[in-house]
């Protein structure tokens, strides 16, 4: 007897067999359409078998149908095909191991549902119909289970992967599949199974869910024209989108089809044309050439005239073509035109500004040439004569690569024949396309009075002639690379007089630090000495950053982390610090700072650090932190401790040790901001700009 849960599962069969079929012929040539086409004909064929099972009045019965539908471990299996090919991981598929791996289990669990009692159990009567229940010996349902979960979250997890890392239409392709197959496959599982296993009564829905999943891979279809465009649907979108105008004719010359290019640029609606004779759009002088194709069914080619709605004139090439059938009589003809208006205009320009071109290439410095199709020179202006020292009448008509040949240097032409020069202009007029290397170029010409010149060349085809003309231009640059020769000399005598400048520094802050040193030894009061020993450690501060600058390809720009590095070693050697009782962490970016605002800069690390290693670690153990880096247009400089913290009763912004009074003053120097935070012992933090000064004169 008919319930309502048996016509569900038949309502279920048939859409996924019609989906099937529609997908299928959507593109039969195309994998994923078989692979998907294959998988909805599976779950119509599932929901047949639940259709009977459910619809049948004895256990026997139940029972036959059940053993048909455990030809379902085919569907997980093939879920895990579609996602390969989908992921364009289909490669994979090519192995030879491949199909075994996917569909072996699959078939053992189909033989076990056959032939054993192992993968279901008894039919058992419910509400909705005759359903399957969980064998007594449940091993293989439950190794069928986690195989089935596996297989799908697997495949699921590819095709969600695969929609996370596309773009555009890809990714919304990976959205209808995974929504539409794998979502409610994984929804049904559970359903299916963990329902079952809880003893939950509930009809089966995973042939229905898989069939709402397949309308809604079919409305992505109809949407995105996913899961590929046919042929057929490509030509419709070219057509549709094509700026040409274009025309379908029957056999007696009337319009059948005209695209859009037709309706936005001439005016015409469709329903203006249709079934009305090619000839009514045409300018009268062209009706005799049309009629004359058409009739004979012939081609066309030739620039007409089409009557716009307005009854404006668009010039047009035209391209008349018969259609033929299978026994190779036209059937129709397709027009396809190209507006030219435009092109004629720029023709008839192009001719007007000849004069005009001649003329000002005539005044110009530079020299330009001009070679037909044939590389042979049609036009070497005045200013080529001056350059190479050849007139136009003794180039005029010779071949370019001849010229160009001539004018090489000797040391040039050992590395190169003007055979192989001939070959490399022969494939630039075939294509016209200038190689990369003859784009622009310096190179030295020999004059024909055997003078040499420094000369920048550029070449490039005129496009709006027909055929491309190309064109040479030849800039005399001896004067400037002279000049520049001139620069680069004395840029350098610079640039090593500035290294010796920075070294010179360097040697003197350092000949200042011994000095302090050695005045040192003289000194029998501790706090003089400290004194001393802090004065000492500021030169050094100093030093190093010319030591860095005249060591760096860059005169102007310092690497602070690497100046912290060195900085803190010195400091930590200085004091006599034992890295294992008071580490150091930096967090320093790679920034460059130039002079002005790297002095400064080295020296507030330096007074912090040294206050640090001094005051804050009375038992000798601790961490000092040294952070560097930039955030917006600002430097944020972090200089912490661990150890027992600044007094309570102490400002430091108006404390009398020199130290931090340096630090603040060094600071303002910045434009910068201190603070201070006390939380964890103590913690600088200071902001500041990169600092332009004004060219000192």
């Amino acid at each position: 007897m008919f319930n309502e849960y048996s016509l569900i599962s038949l309502l279920a069969a048939l859409t996924s067999f019609f989906i099937g079929n529609f997908i299928y012929f959507r593109n039969p040539e195309n994998s994923l359409n078989r692979v998907i086409a294959f998988f909805s004909v599976m779950v119509s064929f599932m929901a047949i078998t639940e259709f009977a099972y459910r619809l049948v009045e004895n256990p026997e019965s139940a029972l036959f149908w059940l053993k048909v539908s455990t030809l379902w471990p085919l569907i997980p299996a093939i879920m895990l095909q579609i996602a390969l090919i989908f992921t364009n991981r289909g490669y994979l598929l090519k192995n030879k191991l491949a199909y075994p791996l996917i569909y072996g289990p699959a078939l053992i669990f189909i033989l076990f549902g056959f032939t054993t009692d192992l993968l279901i159990g008894p039919p058992i009567l419910e509400y909705w119909g005759w359903t399957y229940s969980i064998p007594e010996n449940p091993i293989i349902y439950y190794l069928f289970s986690a195989w089935t979960v596996i297989i799908s979250l697997s495949a699921s997890i590819m095709v969600f992967s695969y929609y996370f890392k596309t773009e555009g239409m890809d990714k919304k392709q990976a959205l209808y599949l995974a929504l539409g197959l794998f979502t409610p496959l994984i929804l049904s599982l559970i359903t299916d199974f963990i329902f079952i296993e809880l003893s939950i009564p509930l009809p089966e829905f995973t042939q229905t869910m898989l069939t709402l999943g397949l309308i809604f891979i079919v409305y992505g279809i109809w949407r995105y024209n996913f899961p590929l465009l046919t042929p057929t649907l490509a030509a419709e979108k070219i057509i549709s989108t094509m700026p040409n105008f274009l025309l379908l004719l029957d056999r007696k010359g009337l319009i059948s089809k005209i695209n859009k290019s037709i309706i936005s640029q001439l005016g015409y609606s469709e329903k203006e044309l249709l079934k009305e004779s090619i000839y009514d759009i045409f300018a009268l002088e062209n009706k005799p050439q049309l009629e004359k194709a058409i009739k004979n069914g012939e081609s066309f080619n030739g620039e007409c005239t089409i009557i716009s709605n307005t009854g404006k004139a668009v010039e047009v090439l035209i391209n008349l073509a018969p259609i033929y059938s299978i026994i190779k009589e036209p059937t129709g003809f397709v027009i396809i035109g190209t507006d030219i208006t435009q092109r004629k205009k720029a023709l008839q320009e192009i001719v007007e500004s000849e004069l005009k071109f001649r003329s000002v290439i005539e005044q110009t410095s530079d020299g330009v040439a001009l070679a037909n199709h044939k590389a042979e020179i049609i036009y070497w202006n005045r200013a080529l004569e001056n350059i190479t020292g050849y007139s136009k009448e003794e180039v005029t008509d010779r071949y370019l690569h001849e010229i160009l040949y001539k004018m090489m240097t000797p040391e040039n032409k050992e590395l190169i024949s003007e055979e192989q020069i001939q070959k490399i202009f022969k494939k630039a007029f075939a294509s016209s396309k200038i190689p990369n290397k003859l784009h622009v170029e310096e190179k030295v010409i020999m004059r024909a009075d055997g003078d040499f010149r420094d000369t920048q060349v550029t070449n490039f085809f005129l496009e709006k002639t027909n055929p491309s003309l190309f064109c040479t231009v030849v800039r005399d640059i001896s004067d400037k690379k002279k000049a520049e020769n001139i620069l680069k000399n004395s840029l350098k005598e610079k640039e090593v007089m500035l290294r010796e400048i920075h070294h010179r520094v360097k040697n003197n802050l350092q000949i200042i630090s011994s000095l302090l040193n050695l005045q040192t030894n003289y000194v029998k009061d501790e706090e003089a000495r400290d004194l001393f020993k802090e004065s000492q450690n500021r030169v050094k501060s100093m030093s190093l950053i010319h030591e860095s600058l005249y060591q760096s390809r860059d005169l102007a720009q310092v690497d602070f982390s690497i100046y912290i590095s060195r900085l803190s070693s010195e400091l930590f050697s200085s004091y006599g610090v034992n890295f294992n009782q008071i580490k150091l962490e930096t967090s320093v970016e790679k920034i460059n700072l130039d002079i002005n605002t790297a002095i400064p800069c080295g020296l507030i690390i330096n007074e912090l650090l040294s206050n640090a290693l001094k005051y804050a670690f009375p038992h000798q153990e601790g961490v000092i932190k040294i952070n560097f880096m930039k955030k917006g247009d600002l430097y944020v400089l972090e200089v912490s401790d661990n150890g027992v913290g600044l007094p309570d009763d102490i400002d430091f912004t108006q404390t009398k040790s020199l130290g931090l009074r340096l630090v603040n003053s060094l600071v303002d120097q910045l434009d910068g901001t201190i603070h201070l935070d006390k939380t964890n012992g103590t913690c600088f933090i200071m902001e500041f700009p990169q600092l332009e000064y004004e060219p000192r004169l």
